[in-house]
């Protein structure tokens, strides 16, 4: 009996051990930090707006672009509530590089915004202005997200730099022991390109550096239906500016036949017209003048 009790009591610590392990391995920071993700992942913010997180791709310069539909009447302030976020992050952070609101003839709103942010603030800026979209009965048309890899450029500018600088040196030594001024003046301007060079690989690297630094974002508004029915373009007024395109093209195309051949027409009737007056009398009578036949034996 005591060898079943000891028996029981030995299983009992070891469920009791594992499951102590189990509770140390759930606040473990790698292991919460894939829960974390996951749990990010299938949020519906999340599905609606992709994103890549700057530091899985090192030295790629990313560009995101937003394609939005919503209310004519809510864009306006959809670009307000989105200017404002990227000024409340400061311009160390975001810079608002552009905007522009258009009314086109069907009275229909367009409108951009162009910004640049900081690459590690981009995709929570994207999702939260979805987010706000979708507070005024917009959506998501398209998300677009390229990069260009700035990393071949760094490598070249900084071996241009390197090869360039090692030259340099062992010209100023070959400097120091000439002999004659021609020489010297040949190893002067040697090193004087080489310079110009290291100056052109810095500047390709700082513009290289500069585009991964910045992550352009452009927000594109387009108004009408959020969603199917009758919520957004109303279907007489679409079919009442269908009829008035119909028509104007049928007018153009009448106005454009009517150009082309007036002038011919005008000008025929001024043909006839000299034909019949009386300055063209010789030329009529010499016309209808019967033409004379050899007579025949």
């Amino acid at each position: 009996m005591k060898r079943i009790v000891l028996g029981l009591s030995a299983v009992v610590l070891a469920t009791s051990s594992c499951s102590r392990e189990e509770d140390r391995g759930s606040d473990d920071p790698q292991t919460s930090a894939i829960e974390e993700s996951v749990a990010d992942s299938s949020s519906p913010a999340s599905r609606s707006a992709p994103g890549i997180v700057p530091t899985a791709a090192p030295g790629v310069a990313f560009a995101y672009n937003y394609g939005f539909r919503m209310p004519d009447a809510a864009i306006s302030a959809a670009q307000e509530v989105h200017a404002a976020a990227c000024e409340k992050l400061g311009l160390a952070r975001c810079r608002i590089t552009g905007m522009t609101y258009e009314l086109d003839e069907r009275d229909r709103v367009e409108g951009t915004l162009e910004l640049a942010v900081d690459p590690l603030l981009a995709r929570a800026f994207g999702r939260d202005a979805i987010a706000e979209v979708g507070k005024r009965e917009g959506k998501l048309r398209y998300a677009r997200i390229t990069g260009e890899d700035q990393n071949p450029a760094l490598d070249e500018a900084a071996r241009r730099e390197g090869s360039a600088s090692r030259t340099i040196t062992q010209l100023e030594a070959d400097l120091a022991k000439a002999k004659n001024e021609n020489e010297r003046a040949q190893l002067r301007e040697q090193i004087r390109q080489l310079r110009t060079d290291i100056q052109a690989a810095q500047s390709n690297a700082a513009d290289s550096e500069a585009k991964v630094r910045r992550t352009p974002m452009t927000f594109s508004y387009r108004g009408g239906a959020a969603s199917r029915g009758f919520a957004g373009e109303n279907p007489a007024t679409e079919a009442w500016y269908l009829f008035v395109d119909s028509a104007a093209t049928l007018v153009s195309l009448v106005l454009n036949f009517l150009a082309i051949a007036l002038p011919w027409l005008a000008l025929a009737l001024l043909i006839i017209l000299g034909w019949r007056s009386r300055l063209a009398a010789p030329l009529r009578r010499a016309w209808n003048k019967p033409v004379d036949r050899p007579s025949e034996d």
